[in-house]
C-alpha cells in the first residue's frame, strides 16, 4: 500500500510542476502573433539595398541637374575695346575697358519645356527598361531544360496509331 501513496505523491508533485510550468510558459497563440508581426515589419536587406540604390541614384541625378543648370546661367563675356584715337591730350586714363556682359535670357516657358523633356526622357528610359526586364523574363529557361531533352522526344510525345502494325507497335514497349 505504501507504494500506491509514493504514486500519488509523485502524480501530486509532476501536477504542480506542469502547473508551475503553464504559468511561467507564454501561450502559444501570444508567440505566435508576436513572431508574425515581427515578420511583416521586419526590413529585408533587399528592400533596404534597393533603397540605397534608389537614393543615391536620386541624388546623383540631382547633383548633375544642378551642375548643368549652374553651366548654363554663366554669363558669357565678351571682352570689346573701344577704338579711340591714342591722343595724349585725348586720354585722361579714368576711361577703364569694361568688359561687355550679354547674360542668355531663358523664359519660363523654355524652362518648362526643358523640364518636361527631360521628364519624358525619363519616363521613355523607364518604359524601355520595363519592356528589357519583360522580354528578359518571357525568354527565361531553365537552365535543366536541355537535359530533360532527348533525341527521342518526338517518339515520346506521338501515339501510335491503331492502323500500324504490332511490329511498329512493339517499338513503344520497352524491351524484355
Amino acid at each position: 500500500m505504501e507504494l500506491v501513496g509514493e504514486e500519488k505523491k509523485i502524480q501530486a508533485l509532476f501536477s504542480e510542476l506542469r502547473l508551475a510550468d503553464e504559468q511561467a510558459a507564454p501561450s502559444f497563440i501570444g508567440v505566435w502573433n508576436r513572431a508574425q508581426l515581427r515578420t511583416r515589419t521586419r526590413v529585408s536587406p533587399l528592400n533596404f539595398s534597393l533603397a540605397a540604390t534608389a537614393f543615391a541614384v536620386f541624388v546623383a541625378v540631382v547633383a548633375l541637374a544642378l551642375w548643368s543648370s549652374s553651366r548654363s546661367q554663366t554669363p558669357l563675356v565678351n571682352y570689346t575695346v573701344a577704338v579711340t584715337p591714342v591722343t595724349p591730350a585725348a586720354r585722361t586714363g579714368t576711361e577703364p575697358i569694361l568688359p561687355k556682359q550679354e547674360q542668355p535670357r531663358v523664359s519660363r516657358n523654355a524652362r518648362a519645356a526643358r523640364f518636361a523633356a527631360r521628364q519624358k526622357a525619363e519616363l521613355l528610359a523607364a518604359r524601355r527598361a520595363e519592356i528589357r526586364d519583360a522580354t528578359a523574363i518571357s525568354s527565361w529557361q531553365s537552365p535543366t531544360a536541355t537535359l530533360l531533352s532527348s533525341q527521342n522526344d518526338s517518339l515520346l510525345n506521338s501515339l501510335p496509331q491503331l492502323n500500324e502494325s504490332v511490329k511498329d507497335l512493339k517499338s513503344f514497349l520497352p524491351n524484355k
